[in-house]
């Protein structure tokens, strides 16, 4: 029997296999690939992206603190199975999760195809990295939106 939250760490190993991907590439066959812009403007962008970062983490963070809540809390259609509604419920903030990370990887892909040097992908790169860590699928997330339905399953039949 496979875990219920076997898809959503499989999105997790995606993520995390996509920023190693990304990393090898750039070192082995990225500087052909680079139109660097003016030193100005690469302080610029680099500055809106660190920006961007900073503020994408605790977003994606409040994001995911609002979803597992909502989760508990919506409630099931008729004769819906619960277990089926929490894994891809679950499964849906996993991957809002993950895709804010690529988002903040990608940030360091632009840098570098703008001409930026490996600090700054590297940086990008290794925050992204943080947060599949820290937003990885936890069993008690999982269990808590479980539990949370299953007694509001009951408490409607009742």
């Amino acid at each position: 029997m496979k875990s219920p939250v076997f898809l959503p760490w499989l999105m997790t190993g995606i993520t995390a296999a996509l920023l190693s991907v990304s990393i090898a590439f750039t070192h082995f066959d990225g500087a052909q690939w680079q139109q660097p812009l003016t030193e100005e403007a690469r302080i610029f962008w680099r500055t809106a992206f660190y920006i961007l970062t900073i503020l994408v983490l605790p977003i994606t963070n409040l994001l995911r603190h609002i979803f597992l809540r909502l989760n508990q809390t919506m409630p099931l259609l008729a004769n819906s199975n619960v277990n089926r509604v929490v894994q891809t419920r679950y499964t849906l903030t996993v991957s809002v999760s993950m895709l804010a990370m690529l988002f903040i990887a990608s940030l360091g892909m632009v840098m570098f195809y703008f001409g930026d040097g490996f600090n700054t992908l590297h940086i990008l790169i290794g925050v992204a990295g943080l947060g599949v860590f820290l937003y990885r699928p936890k069993w008690h997330e999982y269990q808590q939106i479980h539990d949370a339905l299953t007694t509001l399953t009951e408490n409607l039949d009742d």
